[in-house]
């Protein structure tokens, strides 16, 4: 009897162990695939701790869960944007895109104990399932770099369409999906497990206005995938806020790589009245539910994924740009970047339940309340119904690739405002004279009832606020907002990024560009490479309104700007130097050699080369 008691306890143990091992497995498994996907907040492999990417901190918090709170605040490098953790959690990556490199951290001894120089504006980061490769989407180099982890040496870097921004990671390892901010398309790289030199790379095609994607997210058995993104209507010419821009999630089959048109989550209208700028999502363990996080709105949409109606709308803190969930899937953390803080939401009640603050975010408080106001469209005085912030078109400061058409001016290529404090006047008709102005773009083009109370001071048709009052002063707000703007800088060239001195053939461009003969340096002239004049050089077409003089623009960041032109009509850079006009202002292909025109561009490529 006693005998078979013994049995009886070594089988029940037996069980209990074989219950605990599948257990861990399948937390393993759940843990793999909520970080498949690079995004700035990824938890642990025992789900016990958060890691959070602070990008104005230069930090990465570890988050107990069990008592929601900091264990350690560890510096990394500048402008982290997203972090990836090995599968034994004890070591985190994290891609800095504003030091070009890759933080390790030790989570054991909670600090960065080495770091690897990469390409040009590494933004996302992602570890293969068996943890022997580091993925990086490099966007100033437009390139995938993959890292063996064991040495730390690039196995390969594989070229990639502009700016890859989002990486996934296909269930069995083999494919990795790369999302491009301002492409209308998924890259999908095959074999990447393998060695690297039989990879086949092929393209899931949105529609041709897809813009501003930034995360891939698989489905729980990873044959669906879900793209949130925005569709920037630029050949609307009577824009109105709701016609501008559409915030929504596509739906693409990933046996079929095909996107599913007419299945895709329109959350203007499911999320009424609106949200602004779709940046991420996660998908619930049992896959009924579709999580959304809206980074300009501040909010959470909730999709029921077998209705296909909003199951629950929940408002969050300052530019969201993160989410995971709970290995049971009952608590969701969603990344408040420019709060410094987490929200805890309750799943089953989408309720926030408690609110983590994981940094001091050290910048003034000027420019805090001012980066806040750029990137936020949660406020009626900037923007009508949550759809469209500062943001928005100027993504990080920069610019959304697309030409707009004004009824009050004309067609209008988005411009870059890095550096655009040096550069004044501003906009293309120069008609502004100060950041503050842009209280003239939140109530023509946002939408938005203004910062300032009463009338703008600014002229309406033609637009013209040179000639008016100043705006600064009148709010705070306002000035805040103009105070982040100019605060903005124009990085290095990526080809000077390190302090490279220029190649023989930018040394021969330079010449060029300053010969008088060839006449470059006549208006993009001096340090800032613009007069900050105003020429007529034959580019006016016939739905012009203020033209046919535009504002000389600064050549620096050329190599990011496409298109070109005020209505974005050159294409490419060789467009603009053999564009044919009364005067031949930028028509050099009668003086030039076909090698000195390349020369020539790719000096103005480089530029700028020093700060």
């Amino acid at each position: 009897m006693r005998t078979r008691w013994v049995i009886v306890l070594l089988m029940a143990l037996g069980l209990i162990g074989l219950v605990a091992t599948t257990s861990r497995s399948e937390a393993r498994t759940q843990i793999l695939s909520s970080n498949r996907e690079s995004r700035a907040m990824v938890l642990t492999l025992d789900g016990q701790a958060l890691l959070v990417v602070n990008p104005d901190s230069n930090s990465l918090s570890l988050v107990d869960l069990d008592d929601r709170m900091v264990i350690a605040e560890i510096p990394v490098g500048i402008d982290p944007r997203t972090v990836a953790v090995d599968p034994t959690s004890q070591t985190a990556y994290v891609a800095n895109r504003g030091s070009n490199d890759v933080s390790i951290v030790d989570l054991t001894k909670r600090v960065t104990v080495d770091s690897i120089n990469v390409g040009v504006r590494p933004y996302g980061i992602l570890i293969s399932h068996d943890g022997a490769r580091l993925f990086i989407a490099e966007q100033g180099s437009d390139a995938l770099r993959v890292i063996c982890l064991s040495t730390l040496q690039t196995l390969a870097v594989l070229t990639t369409a502009d700016r890859p921004s989002g990486l996934a990671l296909s269930p069995d390892g083999h494919v990795l999906y790369v999302t491009h901010l301002l492409s209308p398309f998924i890259t999908v790289i095959e074999d990447v497990s393998g060695s690297l030199e039989d990879i086949v790379i092929s393209r899931i095609d949105l529609w041709p206005d897809s813009n501003l994607l930034q995360s891939f997210v698989l489905s729980s058995d990873g044959a669906m995938a879900y793209v949130p993104h925005t569709r920037s209507n630029a050949h609307n010419r009577a824009l109105t806020f709701d016609t501008t821009v559409f915030p929504l999630v596509s739906l693409i089959d990933l046996e079929s790589r095909t996107q599913q048109v007419g299945t895709q989550f329109d959350l203007g209208t499911l999320d009424p009245p609106g949200v602004g700028l779709p940046f991420d999502a996660v998908v619930t363990p049992d896959g009924r539910e579709l999580w959304i996080v809206n980074a300009a709105s501040n909010d959470i949409s909730v999709i029921d994924l077998e209705a296909r109606r909003l199951a629950a709308h929940i408002e969050v803190e300052d530019n969201p740009r993160a989410i995971v969930l709970s290995l049971d899937g009952m608590t969701a953390y969603v990344n408040n970047t420019l709060a410094g803080t987490v929200s805890v939401i309750d799943v089953a009640s989408y309720t926030v339940v408690d609110t983590i603050a994981v940094t001091e975010i050290p910048l003034p408080p000027l420019l805090l309340n001012g980066k806040r106001m750029f990137h936020s469209s949660d406020d009626p005085r900037l923007g009508k119904a949550q759809w469209i912030s500062c943001n928005t078109c100027h993504f990080e400061g920069e610019h959304d690739g697309q030409t707009w058409t004004f009824g009050f001016a004309g067609p209008r290529n988005t411009t870059s405002l890095l550096g655009m404090i040096e550069t004044y006047p501003l906009r293309w008709s120069g008609e502004w004279d100060e950041s503050a102005d842009s209280e003239f773009a939140i109530r023509r083009e946002n939408f938005g009832s203004g910062l300032v109370s009463g009338d703008m001071n600014c002229q309406l048709f033609p637009p013209d606020c040179v000639d008016q009052p100043p705006n600064q002063g009148r709010n705070y707000d306002l000035d805040s907002l103009a105070a982040f703007i100019d605060s903005l800088h124009v990085p290095l060239s990526p080809t000077h990024a390190g302090g490279e001195p220029l190649s023989g053939a930018e040394l021969r461009g330079q010449i060029l560009f300053n010969d008088e003969t060839v006449g470059c340096a006549r208006c993009h002239s001096g340090p800032l490479y613009t007069d900050l004049r105003m020429h007529d050089v034959g580019t006016a077409t016939s739905d012009e309104r203020i033209g046919p003089a535009f504002d000389t623009p600064t050549l620096r960041g050329l190599y990011d700007s496409a298109p070109y032109f005020h209505d974005g009509s050159a294409l490419t850079l060789r467009e603009t130097v053999i564009f044919p006009s009364p005067n031949s202002e930028h028509d050099v292909s009668g003086l030039l050699a076909e090698q000195e025109i390349e020369d020539l561009l790719a000096f103005l490529l480089a530029l700028p080369t020093e700060e």
